[in-house]
């Protein structure tokens, strides 16, 4: 019955954590940090204030976890395309998805453009991660573009910060400007993508790749999952 007993408080903080974390979204995409406090959230979650600090030590730490939530799901996402089409991998695939998906998710779009009405202070502590997760993702990018590099997938003739760093302008420049067609701008970033960076799209070389760039994400998510633990105070 204790073990029972257990398993049910862990479930019943669980659901009370996701309830904060939903009310902390939707009221930083609809006031903005600065104008948030931590009475609405608990007032939009339905629990005492006392409660969201139980689960988040700061405002700080319960905003940081759900950005860091929005960064997961997108892997999470990336990873079940890549099981269910090797062809996602290509960089320029990647590309659109995650030009869509950022559309689609408000958090997700303010920190892809930096959009300060929305994160506020935030902005700053995005650019100061904790080291380890700083570098995990530093090198899941470098390992993503230089697997595809050593097949043959993506050009050579310049170095992978200077691929990776061209790729990211490409990008955001498409995320901050406003489309002339919305239904058609992930499709054109798709193909900017693909005549800057790409040379071959060869299937059999992709699946050979799938299991390798898994692996890369995974890490990502192990690491990810880990950060929000480690805020949530579990």
């Amino acid at each position: 019955m204790a073990r029972f007993s257990a398993r049910s408080a862990d479930a019943e903080r669980d659901l009370r954590a996701d309830r904060i974390l939903n009310a902390a979204r939707e009221l930083l995409v609809s006031w903005g940090y600065r104008r948030i406090t931590i009475d609405e959230v608990a007032r939009r979650a339905g629990v005492g204030k006392g409660t969201v600090y139980l689960h988040f030590s700061t405002k700080e730490q319960l905003f940081m976890t759900v950005m860091t939530a929005s960064h997961l799901r997108m892997v999470e996402l990336f990873l079940r395309d890549l099981d269910e089409d090797p062809a996602a991998l290509l960089l320029s695939r990647m590309a659109r998805s995650v030009y869509m998906r950022v559309q689609e998710d408000p958090v997700a779009r303010a920190i892809f453009t930096g959009d300060t009405d929305t994160l506020g202070s935030l902005i700053q502590v995005v650019s100061t991660a904790p080291g380890d997760l700083a570098e995990e993702r530093e090198r899941a990018m470098n390992e993503y573009f230089e697997l595809l590099r050593e097949r043959g997938v993506l050009r050579a003739d310049s170095s992978v910060q200077d691929q990776r760093h061209a790729f990211v302008a490409i990008l955001i420049g498409f995320l901050t400007m406003e489309p002339a067609a919305k239904s058609t701008a992930g499709d054109m970033l798709a193909q900017v993508v693909r005549l800057a960076f790409e040379v071959s799209d060869d299937p059999e070389w992709l699946s050979t790749l799938v299991p390798h760039v898994r692996g890369v994400l995974q890490r990502m998510v192990d690491r990810l999952h880990d950060e929000i633990r480690s805020n949530m105070n579990i």
